[in-house]
């Protein structure tokens, strides 16, 4: 599951829904645009992951990873390029 914040729901995705996936065993994105950097919460794992730079990800039936450029997304979605 992917989230992107926005101010208003901010908290509700750090806290409420971030438990939620946790409990039912669900990988959790947070996008924060303004830090420029994602949160992965990984399932049975207590803390998250900070990534800036690049994110990878790979599901286990996948041949290969999805690989993402966070500059550059970070950049169009702001609207620099």
């Amino acid at each position: 599951m992917v989230e992107v914040l926005s101010p208003g729901t901010a908290r509700h995705d750090r806290v409420v829904k971030r438990a939620r996936y946790q409990r039912y065993g669900v990988e959790y994105w947070i996008v924060d645009l303004d830090a420029r950097l994602v949160e992965r919460w990984t399932p049975g794992v207590p803390r998250r992951e900070i990534l800036t730079g690049t994110l990878s990800w790979q599901p286990a039936e996948a041949a290969t990873a999805l690989r993402i450029d966070l500059d550059v997304l970070f950049a169009e979605a702001l609207g620099e390029r």
